[in-house]
């Protein structure tokens, strides 16, 4: 359960850009034929329900349905009496009360005049619970029901100015608790104590964080299950969530001398961030000075980022102007290194931009 303030501030984020978004998706919609658009959202994938209505769930589950002449309408699991507060913090047409997602779905499209067997394009169909999916695949049809998932995201990226400047906030967010973070910060318990309540007074609704609390022995991330102490050096990743718009940020912490290798890693991390802000992902060398590997992520589909290209591999090519994460590792003679920054890709003769926070 989300434990931030949930809210639409309508000077940053205006209703005519969620309109604007929409009409993005029927314009696509319509080049694909289909009848309909289904979005799935939970706690855990929220984030294309909220990119196309603002409405993030504290907890539970809903279903938007986009149709090609009106406003979208969200069927939500939740109980009516939080109905008032959906539509005031959400761009939508109606809200309906359905504890029952697939049959609610089949109800809609009836009433709606959608004819039955028609094709409907589910955004994260890979990911749709079984208890959803299943009920609404036998009663519609396998064959009709297609992934939407290529089709959304080619719309959702590249971001606008709107979701940029929300970006940057989160972003402001997470660089002034991590700033915060004592240096003599002993364990984990004491870490998320500082991160927590630096990002809760700023404004975050949500904040998520990952450390590796020994880099000597290894740079992997786990979340914080328990209370681990720090070694000299650790890493320390957070996502943060500010109106719905994720950012992710992560660096190296030395609580001592900082260690042989770290600049030089530095180094190629700033590097390889600048060109891709300049030109893009393509180009960029399997191994850059520096570094032993690299990953891109970027929001595509119902999760807040979606991994799409690494030093070994493109999963989804993302056009100049996409929003991304762009993460590095170096592994040194003494142990290991880590960061990741947010930025706009560059690419096409249009320049990205490195986000500062």
């Amino acid at each position: 359960m989300r434990r931030g303030l949930m809210s639409w501030s309508r000077e940053e984020l205006p209703a005519s850009v969620l309109d604007e978004r929409v009409a993005r998706l029927r314009a696509g919609m319509n080049r694909e034929g289909l009848a309909a658009v289904l979005a799935y959202t939970s706690f855990a994938e929220p984030a294309a329900v909220h990119w196309l209505s603002n409405f993030t769930p504290y907890w539970s589950e809903a279903m938007l349905v986009v149709l090609p002449d009106e406003a979208p309408i969200l069927l939500a699991s939740l109980t009516p009496r939080v109905h008032g507060w959906i539509r005031e913090v959400s761009h939508l047409g109606e809200v309906v009360s359905a504890p029952k997602l697939a049959q609610g779905v089949l109800d809609m499209l009836a009433a709606k005049g959608v004819q039955s067997g028609s094709r409907l394009g589910v955004i994260g169909l890979d990911s749709l619970p079984a208890a959803v999916a299943l009920p609404l695949m036998k009663a519609w049809g396998t064959a009709a029901i297609v992934d939407a998932a290529s089709l959304f995201a080619s719309v959702r990226q590249p971001c606008g100015k709107e979701e940029l400047a929300l970006a940057d906030r989160a972003l402001g967010i997470a660089r002034h608790a991590v700033a915060g973070v004592p240096g003599d910060v002993r364990n984990t318990s004491a870490l998320a104590a500082a991160i927590e309540a630096s990002v809760r007074a700023a404004g975050a609704e949500e904040v998520l964080y990952r450390v590796a609390p020994d880099l000597s022995r290894s740079v992997a991330l786990r979340r914080l299950e328990g209370e681990f102490p720090l070694g000299p050096a650790y890493a320390l990743e957070l996502s943060v969530a500010y109106k719905g718009h994720w950012i992710r940020l992560g660096s190296s912490r030395a609580r001592g001398e900082t260690p042989a290798g770290w600049e030089a890693a530095q180094a190629g991390f700033a590097g390889s961030l600048a060109r891709l802000a300049e030109e893009g992902a393509d180009g960029l060398s399997a191994a850059p000075a520096g570094l032993s590997r690299w990953t891109l992520e970027s929001c595509l589909g119902v999760q807040p980022l979606t991994l799409a290209r690494t030093d070994e591999q493109e999963f989804a090519r993302l056009p100049p102007g996409s929003l991304a994460v762009f993460s590095a590792h170096a592994a040194l003679d003494g142990g290991h290194w880590y960061q990741s920054a947010p930025l706009t890709l560059g690419g096409g003769g249009q320049r990205g931009q490195v986000l500062r926070g």
